[in-house]
């Protein structure tokens, strides 16, 4: 069962950063002043 167990925390380790990775991308595309911003014509 320790293989079963090791891969329940891999997983839940990927899981936690992807979450992470997100949540940042989506903070510096929307919210941060140097991200992505529409610049009128």
């Amino acid at each position: 069962m320790s293989g079963k167990n090791e891969s329940t925390l891999l997983g839940k380790l990927v899981f936690t950063l992807t979450v992470i990775a997100m949540l940042y991308f989506f903070w510096w595309l929307l919210l941060y002043d140097h991200g992505v911003v529409s610049i009128p014509h």
